[in-house]
């Protein structure tokens, strides 16, 4: 959910870069299509739909998703997006994905018994991120291209000084960029929050990097309880399950093994919970 919002926060200010860098499309007008069919459990909207004037006057419509999770499910998902949209606008529609992680199904086609479905594809971590320090509203996406960290603390110096830049901008630019980080590498995004917080907190975006903050600070502190009380209560054996027990991702789940190990006589009634 964090990096849908970050997308939508930041493909208002680059939806021109990204399709004239990746699509080749240099458009003289782009609009976001807001009039769509409506969202049920079945029918499920594309995540920006834009109505693309190019500069011959003619027109196209792009369908942009931009997807953490690659799998097939998504594409079938994308392919129905497409046939409703040359449906309903009778244009040429482009569909066209993100892929913000690696993955080998990020392939670019679809294939089963009877369909093949092409659409476009930009794996963002073959790209080099040097090549985009002249694209300031693509910033967001360079820690998840391949180049050295140097060229992020390159990135948020020119967002952080361009007097171009309104400060909501510079916020939404940094913040974007900071979520993005964290699905690469989160000591990434602690280093651009704590060199950025000044400004970052301007951002509508920095309240998901606060309340994520929070959930951190209590799956450390959760982690910590357990770990004391099975010391206590079953020595160096009790210990040897913290291994697995910080694999868990829920504090749900683990809120539910601290009171059980207060309560527990037998390390196997632990065992059984994780």
């Amino acid at each position: 959910m964090k990096y849908d919002i970050a997308a939508k926060v930041i493909v208002d200010m680059s939806k021109e870069a990204i399709l004239r860098r990746f699509l080749n499309i240099d458009s003289d007008n782009i609009q976001l299509l807001e009039e769509l069919p409506e969202e049920t459990v079945s029918l499920k909207r594309s995540d920006f739909p834009l109505h693309v004037v190019l500069k011959d006057g003619s027109e196209k419509i792009v369908l942009l998703e931009i997807q953490t999770v690659f799998d097939r499910d998504f594409v079938v998902r994308l392919m129905d997006y497409t046939a409703r949209f040359m449906l309903k606008y009778h244009l040429d529609v482009i569909p066209f994905a993100l892929s913000l992680t690696k993955s080998s199904l990020a392939t670019g086609i679809y294939e089963s018994h009877y369909i093949i479905f092409k659409y476009e594809v930009v794996r963002l971590w073959e790209e080099q991120s040097s090549k985009f320090l002249d694209e300031i509203s693509l910033y967001p996406f360079l820690p998840l291209m391949d180049g050295k960290e140097s060229i992020i603390e390159e990135a948020e110096k020119r967002i952080y000084d361009n007097p171009k830049l309104k400060i909501v901008e510079k916020a939404d630019l940094l913040t974007a960029m900071a979520i993005f980080a964290g699905l690469k590498d989160k000591e990434l995004t602690i280093k651009l929050i704590n060199r950025r917080r000044d400004i970052m907190i301007q951002s509508i975006a920095y309240d998901i990097i606060k309340e994520e903050g929070l959930k951190e600070g209590l799956k450390e502190g959760l982690y910590e309880t357990i770990s004391m009380g099975l010391e206590i209560k079953f020595g160096t054996n009790g210990l040897a399950l913290m291994e697995k027990i910080k694999k868990l991702e829920s504090n749900d789940k683990l809120g539910i093994i601290k009171e059980a190990v207060k309560i527990a006589n037998k390390i196997e009634e632990i065992e059984k919970l994780i």
